[in-house]
């Protein structure tokens, strides 16, 4: 029996491309755990007798050895564990660097982004009593004056650990300051900074035309379904009702959000203008990737970002992509160059939930029957995306509510209403005479 599944994995392309990743994911996982000697023996062990016994060719052994212990090598060049901000710690003073972040926050009166010394990159949180942070964006330069500390660390199992949440963006200071001690220098900007703050300024013109007649948090929430909470960040209070109810992926970018704005634009041009297929899809991955740096580039709208732009260059040159082959590929990509995004929660749960609708795929196929069809992917697109995400949701936010599924399934029908409107009224938005009838 073991034979058999052994040959169909090798015999299977496919599932090949997933074996590959996991062995991947857990070279990536070694180093960030004291399991790292455990999972290499293990490894190890199992290659030879995989040898030993004829189940698989050494080839392939020798091969996914090899990928093990490059996730695992990857992360030690990768992967820093101080910076000289750090070593500095306690302190305060100046320090003069970047903006390399969007400056966001829960709170109204703070704002929070990554500012890029030559020290380091620490976390500057600004606090204003007037609530405005204008004139701090993304790719300016600033000395700021404040107080330089080291992020509070776990003292139990189930806190949140501030420190290591840092490390994942290579951070390993938070810096605290009064918007009024912060000042703007002069210095010259590259192009994909001004490309950064353009995109931002844009958004940022969308979100006041509709400040006029959206209130918080209402204007929050509509951004956060539009852009993604890396980008517009709801109220704290609002962001953990959100949590309890299960409902925190409506405001996270993610797959839905890219694949309705590919949707948008495929409609406007192929359907409404006629214009060539091959136009419309080349066109239409240059909006997903604007688009995907409005949001921030989270991981879930990057790992969204991906899978569509590789399914439609599959479509350029009529090649068929395997759904978990391709998911499979991406989070291998991901984490060869960022292999910190394995402790991202956004990761894990763009991943794991995407995994588990594709597996669970045959329970989505549609009968002819349209209506029976709609009522289905109402109740077990839900029903799966819970089932799979509750492990992360109850080790990560120490709560899961019965009636998650429920709320997913009542909203269903409402959020593609809201997410239409409000990608279309912030396409509207960027034409000024118009933007505020469209508002």
């Amino acid at each position: 029996m073991l034979r058999q599944i052994l040959n169909f994995t090798v015999q299977n392309k496919n599932f090949l491309m997933l074996i590959t990743a996991i062995i991947y994911i857990l070279g990536v996982f070694a180093y960030f755990t004291n399991l790292s000697i455990f999972l290499c023996c293990i490894i190890s062990v199992l290659g030879i007798i995989g040898i030993s016994r004829n189940f698989i060719s050494p080839k392939l052994v020798i091969f996914w050895i090899f990928v093990f212990y490059f996730g695992f090598i990857n992360c030690t060049f990768q992967i820093k564990n101080s910076d000289k901000l750090y070593e500095k710690a306690p302190f305060t003073g100046e320090i003069e660097g970047q903006v390399v972040s969007i400056p966001n926050s829960n709170f109204a009166d703070r704002t929070k982004f990554f500012f890029q010394t030559k020290e380091g990159k620490t976390l500057v949180t600004v606090s204003s009593k007037s609530e405005d942070f204008s004139n701090l964006k993304i790719g300016n330069y600033y000395k700021i004056s404040g107080k330089l500390r080291t992020p509070f660390e776990a003292i139990n199992p189930s806190q949140f650990d501030y420190g290591k949440y840092l490390r994942n963006f290579n951070t390993f200071t938070v810096f605290y300051a009064e918007n009024n001690d912060v000042k703007f220098l002069q210095a010259p900007m590259e192009f994909k900074w001004k490309f950064w703050q353009s995109l931002n300024d844009t958004r940022d013109r969308i979100l006041n035309s509709h400040k006029k007649y959206l209130k918080s948090p209402n204007l929050e929430i509509l951004g956060g379904i539009v852009f993604g909470d890396d980008a517009v960040a709801p109220p704290d209070d609002i962001k953990t009702a959100f949590i309890n109810s299960g409902l925190l992926h409506i405001l996270a970018a993610s797959g839905m959000n890219v694949a309705f704005i590919y949707g948008f634009w495929f409609f406007f041009l192929r359907r409404l203008f006629k214009v060539p297929f091959k136009i419309t899809v080349t066109t239409g991955m240059l909006v997903i990737i604007l688009y995907a740096m409005m949001t921030g580039l989270g991981a879930s709208v990057i790992r969204a970002t991906i899978m569509i732009l590789f399914i439609l260059a599959g479509k350029l040159i009529d090649r068929d992509t395997h759904s978990i082959a391709l998911l499979s590929l991406v989070a291998m990509l991901m984490l060869i160059y960022n292999p910190a995004y394995i402790n991202d929660v956004g990761f894990q749960l763009s991943f794991l939930v995407t995994f588990g609708l594709l597996v669970s795929s045959s329970l989505l196929a549609h009968t002819g029957n349209k209506i029976v069809g709609f009522i289905k992917d109402t109740v077990f697109i839900p029903l799966i995306a819970q089932f799979w995400v509750a492990p992360l949701q109850m080790f990560y936010f120490n709560t899961f509510s019965l009636y998650s599924l429920f709320a997913n399934i009542a909203i269903v029908i409402f959020l593609p209403l809201i997410s239409f409107g409000g990608f279309i009224s912030s396409i509207l938005c960027v034409c000024k005479p118009i933007s505020n009838i469209t508002c």
